[in-house]
Formats: structure tokens, C-alpha cells, sequence
């Protein structure tokens, strides 16, 4: 899950972070006739201070971590990401904030700036990009065990281009919904995502359609 969707979700069971809890999630997305599965971990360090991990089956690695504090009834994180593929580095840097409008409604919305830094056997500046990532949304928890989310992604370019991608389109949509189960200790989900998007950082810009399953476990 996108960053927006993961602290979301973390925040539909607690509206405050609960220190020292691990969790583990499993996923898997398809698109057109393409596989791509991811193993995820993170824990809450401090009630301020979270890091994660994940890999993929393409190879993708990448480790983040996040610093959150609550501002009267909003929750707002700063947050940051490296991820390292066969041909490509990306740094992530942004804040997400969230608040619950109802017991079982919640908004929330993030913004960050990514530097895509393509490593090529000569040194080619036009092949590196920088964009502006932005993204709304909605969960809303009708019963205690049942959470649905609505998330509109915005992408911007700004330097680069994307001849190699594609899609040629330097402003992109892309909306995510996502229904997730919540017993106690596991909570399975899934995602369908359309517009114009990247399944995962490391891939190509995609118009197809995607369904994502998956299951976080939390201890």
C-alpha cells in the first residue's frame, strides 16, 4: 500500500500510534498478465518515530521512516524514503496529516516531492525526474472489523520527461480503492487502482488497471 493508505490504516485502528508495535504484510498486484509481489515490515519505535522496509519480486528495495505528532485532532507526519532498484534510485520526502471527521470517518492527504536518479552506463541527466506526488482521501469504518478507503492521486513532473514511459502525460491520475477485514491479530485487503499510475516505485508509468491483495499481520 501507498504511504497515504498504510498511515491511514494505521490510524483506523488507533487514532494515536501505539509504541513498539510491529507489523508484517504480505502483498500481491496484478496487472495485464503481470505478477508483482512485496513482503513489508515496520514497527513503531517511539510514539513519534516509525521505520519500515519492503522488497519486491523485481528486486525493488526500499527503507523509510517517519516522525508524528499529534496537533489537536489532526495527526500530521513527516516522512522519508530510499528505494534502490537494478537501474534506478528514488528519494521520497513529505507529510502526510489526517483527522477523523466522525468515529468511523476519517480524512487524510499527503504531499511529497521525489527524485528519480536512473543509473546508466554513461552519466545522462535527461533520463533522471523529479515529480510532486499529492494525494486525498476517505476511510470510512462502518463495523468495527470492516474499514473501506477512497484515495485520488495526483503526479506531477517536474523535470525530465516521460518519452521513456508509457504514458506521455506530465500531470497524472490515478484513484485507489481499498476494502480491508480487521480481526484482531490480521487484517487481509484489497486494492483496485485505474487511471494513470506506477503499480510499484521502481516501474513504468501504467494506464491498466490493477488489483493488489494482500495481508498485514500485527503483533
Amino acid at each position: 500500500m501507498n504511504k497515504a493508505l498504510a498511515i491511514a490504516a494505521l490510524l483506523a485502528s488507533s487514532f494515536q500510534p501505539a509504541v513498539a508495535e510491529p507489523q508484517i504484510g504480505f502483498q500481491v498486484s496484478k496487472t495485464g498478465d503481470d505478477w508483482i509481489g512485496t513482503v513489508i515490515g515496520s514497527i513503531q519505535a517511539t510514539e513519534e518515530v516509525n521505520v519500515s522496509a519492503e522488497i519486491d519480486s523485481t528486486g525493488y528495495l526500499e527503507i523509510g521512516a517517519g516522525y508524528g505528532l499529534m496537533f489537536g485532532q489532526f495527526y500530521t507526519e513527516a516522512f522519508a524514503s530510499y528505494g534502490r532498484a537494478d537501474s534506478i534510485d528514488i528519494y521520497d520526502l513529505g507529510i502526510f496529516t489526517g483527522t477523523a471527521l466522525t468515529e468511523n470517518l476519517m480524512a487524510f492527504a499527503s504531499t511529497s516531492h521525489e527524485w528519480r536518479d536512473t543509473k546508466a552506463l554513461i552519466d545522462i541527466d535527461w533520463l533522471d525526474q523529479r515529480e510532486w506526488k499529492s494525494s486525498i482521501g476517505l476511510s470510512y469504518s462502518p463495523l468495527a472489523w470492516l474499514n473501506t478507503s477512497y484515495n485520488f492521486n495526483h503526479d506531477r513532473l517536474l523535470s525530465g520527461n516521460r518519452w521513456s514511459q508509457d504514458v506521455v502525460n506530465d500531470n497524472i491520475n490515478s484513484h485507489d480503492i481499498t476494502i480491508t477485514f480487521k480481526p484482531k491479530w490480521i487484517e487481509p485487503y484489497i486494492k483496485y487502482t485505474y487511471g494513470e499510475y506506477r503499480v510499484r516505485p521502481g516501474e513504468r508509468v501504467t494506464s491498466e488497471s490493477s488489483y493488489e491483495m494482500g495481508v498485514n499481520f500485527k503483533f
